[in-house]
């Protein structure tokens, strides 16, 4: 998948609030698919695009 909405396309550009929001609904969008392994670029905003996914599969 690609990243969330962001703020530019520097390495360090960071999600905008839409971008945030959009990352949440990733975590919505893959609750009832099983995830084995998650593989993102050193990117801020694909970072921050999967964050709130790899925070709920830790528990």
């Amino acid at each position: 998948m690609r990243h969330c909405e962001a703020a530019g396309q520097p390495p360090e550009a960071q999600l905008t609030d839409r971008g945030l929001k959009q990352a949440i609904g990733l975590c919505e969008f893959f609750s009832n698919i099983k995830i084995d392994r998650i593989i993102s670029s050193p990117y801020k905003r694909a970072i921050e695009s999967i964050q709130p996914l790899a925070k709920r599969l830790e528990h």
